[in-house]
């Protein structure tokens, strides 16, 4: 078995393909209907990020990824905001190969670090992020926090 991760080409038409299909299986996960149009709109973002892994050149898993600047350490910043691994390739090591391969990618480019979110009650996601180094930084970073305010009425995750 072989895990291959690869940063997506936005111009990639079989890479949009691929990814269509593990985006519909983790939005079920969220009970929320697919609309084929965030496909187009996120590989036209320009700050975005896109990587799949495939296990034996079938897909497996992805991570949506933005990249953002903090102006306090003039550097890019990336923040993993989807990540999935395909039901049938948990326990695999995809996630892990996934992390490594986005992480490398930051290093190669000289990122200052990578951001995520994670739900309390996820405890195989945190258990995942831990064994790869990521901390809750409001541990780390005590009396700082992160708010929001949502410009529309739907709430999204």
């Amino acid at each position: 078995m072989e895990i291959l991760v690869k940063h997506l080409e936005p111009g990639n038409s079989e890479h949009k393909n691929l990814f269509e299909s593990l985006f519909r299986e983790y939005l079920s996960g969220f009970s929320v209907a697919f609309d084929p149009a965030v496909i187009e709109q996120l590989f036209a973002l320009s700050y975005f990020h896109g990587f799949m892994s495939f296990i034996d050149d079938k897909p497996a898993g992805f991570a949506v990824c933005f990249e953002s600047f903090s102006t306090y350490r003039l550097q890019r910043v990336m923040n993993i905001h989807d990540f999935m691994v395909a039901n049938r390739c948990r326990g695999k090591g995809v996630g892990k190969a996934q992390l490594h391969a986005i992480e490398q990618y930051c290093r190669d480019n000289h990122y200052l670090k990578i951001t995520l979110e994670v739900a309390d009650d996820n405890i195989a996601a945190k258990k995942l992020y831990s064994s790869c180094q990521y901390e809750d930084y409001r541990v780390v970073l005590k009396g700082q926090q992160h708010w929001q305010k949502y410009l529309n009425n739907r709430k999204k995750h």
